[in-house]
């Protein structure tokens, strides 16, 4: 039986996938998700880190399985094995090109999706075996880190050759990964300075010094601006003799007219943070076009860096602490404005935050999406305090009217006794006895209900002393 690897189910059929998770979970696997879109893939495999991605081909959504099984693989280097109906000439072909582990057409046996699972999870394995092996250098802790990292990154000795780079690195650069490890930075760097420091420097705590902005040369020889930040690389509290450089294209000023003015985002951006609102906007490529200071504070309470808000949200695994993907695919499908409360537990205290998505149209059709959040923790405190008072009186009325209705059950045996009394009429045993009980059984509820509208009232008293 396997032993709990972990697997992402994605599938758009809410009720095939619950049936997969069911026979995943029969056969000792362990379903640490479920999506049913390209994005929200994408964003559970960088939170969950699954062992396996079961990915249906066909999703809802803008973003098909295959796009987004060729996204996790280069960012997360997860094995993916594709379940599908259709079984076309091109389709099978595109999927072939992604490189999945296993690919199995609909409906499937549980053997065969064990017997795949087990061959994909083992061919994964052997395959990380002989690249340790052949590359031991890029298995360094380091190296691992930096191939998750969704920025691209590259890592320099310090005498300033390429020691390794990410997946996102190569992509921007256009060579392969073989034609620039080893090389001289200044090859595809162009620059007015870098300035390394030796071993006495280190000691000294002299900084890095790296420019702000400089060229990266592309393969087909043009020159792509980037910003570029850098940094030491540290081990044990030790500095190491690499420098680590985080690269990022540069901002450009020039304005697309296909999006939505740039000057109504930065209008609105101001006017939230001068109401103290966070606030932020989003393309339909689930990019952040536009953001303010308070949205940034929060992103960074959050473990939100600077580098992964210049991703698409569903490659920033924290970024759901703003909002779920689908929600917001969503929205941009209807074109509706919606307002909903989160709650949040930061330690001991409970924040109520409430998200106001705003649809931005062009002809009709939305092409961003505003969201400004606004902390409604005291009108939700006031709402409960509200909603506490009436429960209060309305339980202090419900004892008061079942003291009421015990005093007038009460009365017709106190009348009927007083009557033969006064009448002088003897008292039966069996009647005096009957009727003795019966007023011994309503004076106990008498006092049980007057000590519940007592407790009723006190509890009423030291809420409103609070």
């Amino acid at each position: 039986m396997p032993q709990g690897s972990k697997i992402l189910i994605v599938e758009d059929e809410m009720i095939i996938s619950m049936e997969i998770k069911q026979k995943l979970k029969e056969m000792g696997y362990d379903v640490v998700a479920q999506a049913i879109t390209g994005e929200s893939a994408i964003q559970k495999a960088g939170e969950k880190k699954p062992d396996l991605v079961l990915m249906d081909i066909r999703l809802k959504g803008e973003m098909d399985g295959i796009t987004a099984a060729k996204r996790i693989i280069e960012l997360y280097n997860i094995p993916i094995i594709f379940l599908t109906a259709h079984s076309d000439k091109a389709t099978l072909e595109r999927a072939i090109a992604v490189s999945p582990s296993g690919y199995l057409l609909k409906p499937f046996k549980e053997r065969e999706l064990m017997t795949n699972i087990e061959m994909s999870l083992h061919k994964h394995r052997i395959k990380q075996r002989v690249h340790e092996e052949k590359h031991p250098e890029a298995q360094s802790d380091l190296s691992k880190k930096v191939i998750t990292i969704p920025l691209p990154v590259v890592i320099f000795s310090n005498e300033m050759n390429i020691l390794e780079m990410n997946q996102p690195a190569v992509e921007m650069i256009g060579f392969s990964k073989n034609e620039i490890i080893g090389k001289p930075a200044e090859t595809y760097f162009k620059t007015q300075e870098i300035i390394v420091g030796d071993e006495k420097n280190y000691e000294a705590g002299l900084q890095f010094i790296l420019p702000d902005q400089v060229s990266l040369k592309h393969k087909d020889g043009s020159y792509i601006p980037v910003n570029l930040k850098g940094g030491f690389i540290l081990r044990d509290g030790k500095i190491l003799p690499e420098c680590l450089m985080v690269v990022d294209k540069a901002e450009s000023e020039s304005i697309d007219p296909s999006n939505l003015g740039p000057q109504i985002i930065r209008h609105m951006m101001a006017l939230t943070n001068v109401l103290k609102l966070p606030a932020f906007v989003i393309d339909k490529g689930l990019m952040l076009t536009g953001r303010n200071p308070l949205f940034d504070e929060l992103a960074r309470k959050a473990g939100i860096s600077e580098y992964m808000l210049k991703r698409p949200l569903y490659e920033t695994p924290k970024f759901s602490f703003f909002g779920d993907m689908q929600d917001l695919q969503e929205i941009f499908r209807s074109g509706d404005m919606e307002k909903r409360i989160r709650k949040y537990n930061f330690g001991d205290v409970v924040k109520f935050i409430e998200f106001i998505r705003i649809p931005l149209k062009k002809d009709g059709v939305t092409t961003h999406i505003a969201t400004i959040m606004d902390d409604v923790t005291n009108e939700k405190h006031a709402l409960y305090e509200a909603e506490k008072t009436r429960n209060d009186y309305a339980q202090l009325y419900s004892s008061l009217e079942n003291i009421r209705s015990i005093s007038a059950e009460l009365r017709t045996p106190l009348q009927d006794l007083l009557i033969k009394l006064s009448d002088g009429m003897t008292l039966e045993k069996g009647y005096a006895l009957d009727i003795s009980n019966k007023i011994s059984d309503l004076m106990t509820r008498f006092d049980a209900a007057w000590v519940t509208y007592a407790e009723h009232k006190d509890q009423m008293n030291k809420g409103q002393k609070t």
